[in-house]
């Protein structure tokens, strides 16, 4: 099983420089173009989880706005799903977030009947893309200078809590990162290799683990 460490830190801006990255780098479901290098860093305060996504995409695309959007998949993007129960195999939340910052979290025990975050518990949640966008539009459609995006969030335990009602485990989750979306060159890319015959991220039981140390 995948695992990574979670390093706890005192300070509210990480040294990326120093923390081990994530490389989200199984196709299970390729088919053709580039596959495009992928990878995420985390770390934590005792009250956030911080979170950088730096993705290579030579057409990156963002159509979606608004929060909780359902097509965010569709987007340049890259999702986190996650159990912060510590339990494997009850409910998870996924997150996803695209190229311009667009996010979606929801949660519950499978991919039918989720529970969407609320605007309140969203709003203590810090996203910052490095995209050049239209501050009136926030969309990105494909460009021959694309190269990479990188996203950067601050999670708050206590925004996880308020989706959840329950308490977060800081000892260890389960969990999996994945990349897809865009209209040229869908990636379908995840961490922990999942082993079914079509795209499908739903599938908590294929889960690597995230310990905080």
């Amino acid at each position: 099983m995948s695992q990574y460490a979670i390093k706890k830190i005192k300070s509210s801006a990480p040294d990326w420089q120093v923390i081990d990255a994530i490389a989200i780098n199984n196709f299970p479901w390729y088919q053709a173009g580039a596959k495009q290098d992928t990878q995420v860093k985390l770390s934590a305060t005792s009250d956030t989880l911080f979170i950088q996504i730096i993705a290579q995409d030579n057409y990156s695309y963002a159509k979606q706005t608004e929060l909780n959007h359902m097509l965010i998949c569709q987007d340049s993007c890259v999702e986190f799903f996650f159990s912060p129960s510590g339990v494997l195999g009850s409910s998870y939340v996924n997150l996803e977030v695209n190229c311009c910052g667009t996010l979606h979290l929801a949660y519950g025990a499978g991919r039918d009947k989720r529970q969407f975050i609320s605007r309140e518990a969203a709003s203590l949640i810090q996203c910052e893309s490095s995209l050049n966008l239209d501050m009136d539009s926030q969309v990105k459609f494909e460009s021959e200078n694309d190269k990479e995006w990188t996203v950067e969030i601050a999670l708050p335990f206590a925004a996880i809590e308020q989706l959840t009602g329950e308490d977060v485990n800081k000892g260890k989750w389960f969990a999996n990162f994945y990349r897809c979306g865009g209209r040229t060159e869908p990636q379908y890319a995840v961490w922990h290799n999942i082993a079914v015959p079509e795209p499908d991220y739903h599938r908590p039981e294929h889960f690597g683990t995230l310990v905080f140390i």
